[in-house]
C-alpha cells in the first residue's frame, strides 16, 4: 500500500509525514532520486541524489517513472517502488503526476493538501524552511497556485483534499491520522492482513 501527500511547497507535506512516521512506525518512506543536492534533514534515506547523466539513464530505461523537473531539478521514482506491493508505504506526490501515478498503481491513497492562503506558503518557506532565495520562493508560490487548482481540478482522484490554514498543523495532522486509520487497521506490522 502506499500512501500519497501531494500539494504545494510550504504547505507542510514534511511535518506531516514526519507525524504519520511516528505515529506508524511501520509505515517507510519511499526513496526519491533527485539531481538537486540532498537538504539537511533528507541524509535519511528519503531522496538519494544522482547526477543528470544517471537520471538520463534510469528515465530512458523505464527504471524510473513520474519524471519531472520541479524548480531547476529532476526527480523521479523507481518504478519497482511505486508498484503495488505488500509494505505500507508514504510518499509525496506532485499534482500533475498523481494521474500517471494511479496509473501504475491504482491502489494509491492520495490525501491532498491546498490552501487559497498563499502569503502563508511564503512565510513558511522564507522562515520555517529557508532552503530557498527570494526569488526561488516567489517562483515555488507562483507554482503553488497551479498545484492548488490541479488539486481542486482532480478531487475525484484523492481520498480527501483538506484545505491547510495558519495555525492548522497539528490539526491537519489528526485529520490525515483519521482518514488513513481505516485503510491501516490491521496492518502493524507493515504487511496486508
Amino acid at each position: 500500500m502506499i500512501i500519497s501527500l501531494s500539494g504545494p511547497s510550504g504547505i507542510g507535506k514534511g511535518f506531516i509525514q514526519e507525524r504519520l512516521l511516528q505515529a506508524y512506525p511501520f509505515m517507510k518512506e519511499l526513496v526519491w532520486l533527485t539531481t538537486r543536492t540532498l537538504r539537511p534533514n533528507e541524509g535519511k534515506g528519503n531522496r538519494i541524489s544522482v547526477s543528470e547523466s544517471e537520471f538520463d539513464i534510469l528515465a530512458k530505461t523505464e527504471k524510473l517513472v513520474l519524471a519531472q523537473s520541479l524548480f531547476g531539478h529532476r526527480y523521479g521514482l523507481r518504478r519497482e517502488d511505486l508498484l503495488p506491493g505488500p509494505c505500507v508505504n508514504l510518499t509525496e506526490i506532485n499534482p500533475e503526476n498523481l494521474k500517471l501515478a494511479l496509473e501504475i498503481n491504482p491502489e494509491i491513497i492520495a490525501i491532498g493538501l491546498m490552501t487559497f492562503d498563499f502569503s502563508l506558503l511564503h512565510r513558511r518557506l522564507s522562515a520555517v524552511r529557508k532552503t530557498e532565495s527570494i526569488p526561488e520562493i516567489e517562483k515555488r508560490v507562483a507554482t503553488a497556485k497551479v498545484e492548488v487548482e490541479t488539486i481542486l481540478r482532480n478531487k475525484s482522484l484523492y481520498a480527501a483534499v483538506i484545505e491547510v490554514k495558519e495555525s492548522s498543523e497539528t490539526s491537519i495532522v489528526s485529520q490525515v491520522i483519521a482518514i488513513l486509520n481505516p485503510y491501516l487497521t490491521g496492518k502493524e506490522n507493515g504487511h496486508a492482513p
